[in-house]
């Protein structure tokens, strides 16, 4: 994987320093070398494409970036892997297709002189890319169809367009102000995480999974469209199927010219990739890295070292203690692209792979979203189905408990959601927002008092959502708002630049194209099973994974927070919201966040961990960019 950007606009934008100030602000995504192109245009405009490699596939300087087509002229810069690149590469040689290298980059630009716009539709794996036309002087970007890769775009009204693979870079090189979008704020307070397509950078918008965009030089206009959706529809497939397509996507994934690791948590999915992955012959290979806790209320080192032992080549344990996040968070918080309430993790476990030799890592992201893992996949269907006994009573009663509620729990988190679901719509995407609710909207309005927000709907990433949801049952429903919220804006978001961070590329077999898509015509019955959890994923492999693995109880992956904000952790916190000034970027109402704080730390209120990390996270990312 890789680091890309670019500009179009005059030739007093189109600097070759400012495009090196790009490539600069992305050198730890490509530590094996760098492209900086100033693109021959015969208009008036001038065209910069950026490059920062992490060479995993053709190691050689075959695989430069950027790399040009000398047939058509066009031009192209890509993060990513295509993992069916040399059955594409076949194809398009049979229809004539020359190749000098052997890249998936050159297979992608091949494709494009074949196919146009829909080249995407042929490519499966993890992207993000630009590809300049030099004949009708057009710009195509691209992002794969869950959202692995991230893209970032802007467009000015000066007429300048550029993107990037992160929102900072846009700070880096003066291509974007200094100022905040409130409501993509208002959104982070809501969810933990900014919602897709805003950024925390007004004016910056993150491209949506399965999305095209065309930025038509000659004429400014710009063109956003999605060419991709799961779907129910089809012959239906059977477990057996779906046991072949994941093995099939595993070994896919494992593709790669230097050494392959896997993250093992313990937990059903990660151990499942263990097992997949010794059964495609990568046993003698892989390596399984996973992270205790001395402070956990839990381990789960004896179920990762378990299932490593059995599997892998070699097994590593990595101990994480109070001492080491704390001095390791300052690095992580400043590495986060956009304020996130996640990612700390990868950031710190990354360190230790990048560090252990490792450049690729398989991750078990996408389980819980493809094959209903989540509370959210029992929870929702039975909130949507119960509104109806909400909607039958008065507004005004629904109102008024909801406020009392509110008044007599204050911030208690459960309390909070019942309150939003009283005056909710109660359709299935008001239901997942309220069931992923970080702070209910009234407390979001007093933490940015200073602030009139527009976005008290703060699933504004549900554009095009709802026509994705059509046709499909409950299950599926879930998994759609699961794979483009809390996964697309939060765990791979975090994922791509936490790991990148350290320049370590991280790859999710679950969320193959072909498997979502089996997965997505499964029946019903065969997606749940009241007696196991995930029955699809875990019918694979359950012949040959531990008893203790899916019969315990699922603990998910995360640190002990609670203990850690309440220790080792506390002076940086209470350090940052004595300094941090009310009259700031963000219009956040400081003194609240103060007395949240003291709520959490006193015990009262129900304040739990997740809320004043959040606004630590917030306010962090404000003082790291120098915007307070």
């Amino acid at each position: 994987m890789c680091g890309i950007a670019g500009i179009i606009g005059t030739r007093e934008d189109v600097t070759r320093e400012r495009l090196q100030s790009l490539a600069s602000s992305l050198a730890h995504r490509g530590p094996d070398d760098e492209g900086v192109e100033m693109l021959t245009s015969g208009g008036a405009h001038a065209v910069g494409f950026v490059h920062r490699r992490l060479a995993i596939i053709d190691l050689t300087p075959a695989g430069h970036q950027p790399m040009r087509d000398p047939e058509t002229g066009n031009w192209i810069t890509f993060n990513g892997e295509i993992y069916n690149y040399r059955e594409l590469r076949k194809s398009l040689a049979a229809c004539g297709a020359t190749f000098r290298t052997g890249s998936d980059t050159e297979v992608i630009l091949k494709a494009y002189a074949q196919y146009g716009r829909s080249c995407v539709n042929h490519l499966d794996g993890m992207f993000a890319c630009a590809i300049w036309d030099a004949a009708t002087e057009r710009l195509l970007l691209a992002v794969d169809r869950i959202g692995v890769k991230p893209l970032y775009w802007r467009h000015d009204a000066a007429g300048r367009f550029a993107f990037a693979s992160e929102a900072r870079s846009f700070l880096a090189s003066g291509l974007a102000t200094r100022r905040i979008d409130h409501a993509a704020v208002m959104s982070y307070l809501a969810l933990g995480s900014v919602q897709a397509p805003r950024t925390i950078l007004a004016g910056v918008s993150q491209l949506l999974p399965a999305h095209t965009l065309v930025f038509d030089a000659r004429t400014g206009a710009v063109s956003i469209e999605r060419y991709w959706s799961p779907s129910q529809r089809g012959v239906p497939s059977s477990p057996a199927e779906i046991a072949s397509v994941l093995a099939s996507a595993v070994a896919r994934h494992l593709v790669s010219d230097v050494p392959v690791g896997l993250f093992l948590s313990g937990g059903v999915d990660s151990s499942a990739l263990a097992v997949l992955a010794h059964h495609v012959g990568a046993g003698e290979t892989i390596e399984s890295f996973t992270v205790t806790f001395p402070e956990a209320p839990y381990a789960e080192g004896a179920y990762a070292r378990l299932v490593g032992e059995r599997y892998c080549r070699r097994h590593h344990e990595l101990v994480i203690r109070d001492a080491d996040l704390a001095a390791a968070l300052p690095a992580a918080l400043a590495a986060q692209d956009q304020p996130s309430i996640d990612g700390t993790n990868v950031y710190v476990i990354s360190q230790a792979v990048r560090a252990a030799g490792m450049k690729v890592i398989l991750s078990g992201q996408g389980g819980d979203e493809v094959f209903g893992g989540y509370p959210t996949f029992r929870r929702l269907p039975r909130m949507v189905a119960a509104h109806r006994f909400v909607t039958a009573t008065p507004w005004s009663v629904r109102r008024g408990l909801a406020w009392g509620a509110r008044a007599w729990a204050g911030a208690a988190p459960v309390t909070a959601k019942v309150a939003a679901y009283l005056t909710s719509s109660g359709d299935a995407m008001a239901c997942y927002a309220i069931a992923r609710q970080l702070f209910h909207p009234d407390v979001c309005r007093q933490l940015l008092s200073g602030v009139r927000s527009e976005a008290d709907h703060a699933w504004s990433s549900a554009t095009g959502v709802a026509e994705e949801l059509a046709g499909l049952d409950a299950a599926r429903t879930v998994s759609l708002l699961e794979l483009r919220g809390y996964l697309a804006n939060t765990l791979l978001r975090d994922s791509d630049v936490m790991s990148m961070a350290h320049g370590l590329e991280v790859r999710v077999p679950y969320l193959d194209r072909a498997l979502v898509e089996s997965v997505f015509r499964a029946p019903a019955s065969a997606f749940s099973d009241a007696t196991l959890p995930k029955p699809l994923l875990l019918r694979a492999v359950q012949a040959e994974l531990p008893r203790e693995i899916y019969e315990r109880k699922k603990m998910g992956f995360t640190f002990p927070w609670e203990s850690w904000l309440r220790g080792r952790l506390r002076p940086q916190i209470e350090e940052l919201l004595q300094a941090f000034p009310e009259d700031n970027a963000l219009g956040i109402n400081v003194s609240a966040c103060r007395q949240l704080w003291s709520q959490f730390w006193s015990g009262r209120g129900g304040v739990t961990w997740a809320r004043p990390w959040a606004l630590h996270a917030l306010m962090s990312w404000v003082q790291h960019q120098g915007m307070i």
